[in-house]
Order: structure tokens, then sequence, then C-alpha cells
């Protein structure tokens, strides 16, 4: 039983250590104890660690149970992911080598000097679009009116793009603070189609703030291209194909960062919550932290991360029972409004 040549020790600024394995694309956390207790399963018997650290088999056994999950030992392969009906990915290209030849060509991007340009950007088209607010209603009375079909049309395939721009801002800015970045696909949530880049490397990102900007580059992508089309809607009014298709791409951008910043799916706003607060794994965390209480068993989470364990597991129940029932009755509906055999 012996780690992976591979695998790193990284050590976190909050006293713990934080175990890489860039093979396979896993992280876990470990203390100082369990740091000397693995450096140690290559080095002596398992009887002998467990007297010289005074350990139970079933400590020991747990240890090695997470270290061959996450591919860490020697011979072992983290598993794969089981198929969900309400949540499953489709796997399509692994975008890493096309990154790091393309990356230096963008690293102005996270600099000071262009963050406070965008900033301002951002803000200014807000005001012109509130300063506006009359003609974007007029523009949306008009357009779905005109063609219903061909706006339909139109806007799935500029949803299509602004989800694949969001996708790539989280891939570039992973690969930006030395991240690995194996995987980009398709994403199912109640069967409704998406995208994920898969950012598991960012969790060997020991600064929060790098972990924060790895998430929230997606959104900030969707704000930027909204800010960009809300200047070509103004700038376009004689040009009736353009003044369309920037409408359009406003209403992408801004109901693609709504979804994707509800905390309560597993989106950017969730991924978030989890950068901001340094609760990994938060939603599972919180189901257990439920479980643990009627089970009567000790509470092991820290006080002042709690609150927030015994708030979302309710939430997120709430809002998925919503949401399945509300797609529900939007399907019910479309059938009997368009299959000739249920229609009433």
């Amino acid at each position: 039983m012996q780690l992976k040549s591979a695998v790193q020790w990284i050590p976190h600024p909050d006293g713990y250590w934080i175990l890489r394995n860039p093979e396979d694309i896993t992280c876990i956390q470990v203390d100082d104890f369990d740091k000397q207790v693995i450096l140690q399963l290559s080095q002596q018997p398992l009887t002998n660690i467990l007297a010289e650290y005074d350990l139970d088999l079933e400590d020991v056994q747990n240890l090695l149970r997470d270290l061959a999950q996450a591919g860490m030992l020697e011979g072992t392969k983290p598993p794969k992911a089981k198929f969900n009906l309400l949540s499953f990915t489709i796997p399509l290209v692994n975008p890493d080598v096309w990154l790091s030849q393309h990356i230096d060509k963008f690293r102005w991007i996270w600099t000071w000097e262009f963050g406070f340009f965008l900033c301002a950007f951002i803000a200014s088209s807000v005001a012109v679009w509130l300063a506006s607010s009359a003609e974007v209603a007029a523009s949306h009375q008009q357009l779905w009116i005109a063609g219903k079909n061909d706006t339909i049309f139109k806007f799935v395939l500029l949803t299509m793009l602004v989800i694949a721009l969001h996708e790539l801002g989280h891939a570039f800015t992973l690969k930006h603070y030395g991240g690995i970045v194996k995987e980009i696909g398709l994403l199912f949530m109640c069967l409704i189609p998406g995208c994920y880049t898969d950012t598991t490397d960012q969790y060997s990102l020991v600064r929060r703030k790098q972990r924060v900007l790895v998430v929230a580059a997606g959104v900030l992508i969707q704000v930027t291209i909204w800010a960009v089309a809300v200047w070509i809607w103004l700038l376009s009014q004689s040009n009736p194909i353009w003044h369309q298709i920037s409408y359009l791409l406003m209403v992408a951008a801004l109901l693609t960062v709504a979804i994707n910043l509800n905390p309560l799916n597993k989106f950017d706003g969730y991924y978030l919550l989890v950068a901001g607060t340094g609760i990994n794994n938060l939603r599972q965390r919180s189901f257990d932290f439920y479980l643990d209480l009627l089970r009567r068993e000790e509470i092991e989470e820290a006080v002042e991360t709690q609150w927030v364990l015994a708030a979302y597991a309710p939430l997120s129940i709430v809002y998925t029972v919503w949401a399945f029932t509300y797609l529900m009755s939007l399907i019910g509906n479309w059938v009997l409004l368009n299959i000739p055999i249920f229609s009433p």
C-alpha cells in the first residue's frame, strides 16, 4: 500500500494538506496526523502503524478507502459516476492540451487593468439598458409576435453559443491558475440539456480567491456577452437583423445567468457558495447533517458552518420538488395540446 509517484502534497494556509492526484484529477484534504500515517503505509507493517499511532483498524481502513476512491494508491482508480436519470453527464472532449497551447494569448484577461475596464463597461451597459427599458419592452413584443418559430430557433442557437463561451471561461481560468481541465461535455438535469466543464482540479488551488474566480468566470462571460449585446442592440436600430439578434442575445445571456446562479442546483451558484464558504461537498454534508441529527449522533461539523448546512438541505428539497413538478406540468400541457390521442 503506497501512494502513486505522481501524487502531490500541497500545504494549505488553513493548516491542512491537499493530496492531489494529477493523473485522475482528484483531491482530498488531510491533517498533519493523517499525513504521517499515510507516509508510513509503505514503510512498515500495518500492525506497527496501529500500535505506533494508537489507531483502530477501522480508522486506517476508512483512510485507505478514501485514498483508494480518489485513486491515490498504486493500482487504484476513482470509481466512475453512476448513471442517474435526474442528473447525468456525457463527456465529449479533453481540452487540456488545446488550452495549454492557447492560454498565453489570453493572460491579459486576468489583470487588474482589464478587470477595472470590464467593471466600467458592464456598469455603463446597465445604465443604458435601464434608460432604454421602454424600448426593450417594445422590442420584446414586436419580436415574439412577428415570427415565433423562427425566433425560437435563433434563440436556441444563441443560447448554445453563450453556454459554449461560458464553459470556455471556466476552462481558461482554471488553466491560467495552473490547473488541469480533463473534460468538457453535455450535462442533463431532469432531462434538460446543458454543458459542463470538469473543474475538479480547482480544489488543488490553495487561494480561495482563485477558486471563486474559476467558478465565477462562466457567469462573468455571460454578463460580458449581455453587455456587448446591449450596445449592439442600441446602435443597430436601423438594421433589423442585427437589432433582433442582439436582443435575443441579451435575453439568452440573462436567462442563462439566472439559471446558473441558482445555488440549489449544482450549477455555478452552488459552486460559488462552496468556494465562498469553504464548505466542500456542501450538498452531501448538509444531508448528512440531518442524518446525524435523526440518529442522535455527534455533529462533527464546525459551529460556524452548521447554520449553512442546516439551511441548505430543506431549501434544496423544496426547490427540487417545485422544479420537477413544474417541468412535468409543462410536459403534460404540451402532450395534451399536441398529441391527438390525448387532445380533448
